[in-house]
C-alpha cells in the first residue's frame, strides 16, 4: 500500500517552499489595485472585542461589502464572541416620545 503523507507532500509542492515574509500584516505595493483598500483594512478594523473589550490581535477580522457599507467579521479568542462590526458614516436614530 501507498504511503499517502508521502504521495500527498509530492502533490501539494512542487520544489522548495519559498521563505514566507515575516510581517504577517505586510501590504502590497503602493501602486498595486488592491493597496488602498487594504492600507484602509489595518487603519479602521476593529482592535478591541464589543463585548469584553479584549485585543482582537490574536482574533479574527475579515471585512467584506454589502453596498456601501463595509463589515467586519468578528471572533474573539477570550470570549468568543462572533458578530459584525459595520462602519457608517452618520447613523440616523429615531426615538419614541416619552
Amino acid at each position: 500500500m501507498p504511503d499517502l503523507n508521502e504521495t500527498a507532500g509530492r502533490a501539494a509542492h512542487h520544489g522548495s517552499m519559498p521563505t514566507l515574509p515575516p510581517d504577517p500584516h505586510r501590504l502590497p505595493p503602493p501602486g498595486d489595485w488592491f493597496a488602498s483598500d487594504a492600507a484602509r483594512h489595518l487603519l479602521d478594523r476593529p482592535k478591541h472585542c464589543p463585548m469584553c473589550a479584549a485585543s482582537l490581535e490574536r482574533g479574527l477580522v475579515s471585512e467584506w461589502w454589502s453596498g456601501s457599507d463595509r463589515v467586519f467579521l468578528t471572533w474573539c479568542p477570550a470570549c468568543r464572541w462572533t458578530g459584525n462590526v459595520v462602519l457608517f458614516d452618520r447613523a440616523v436614530i429615531e426615538e419614541p416620545e416619552h
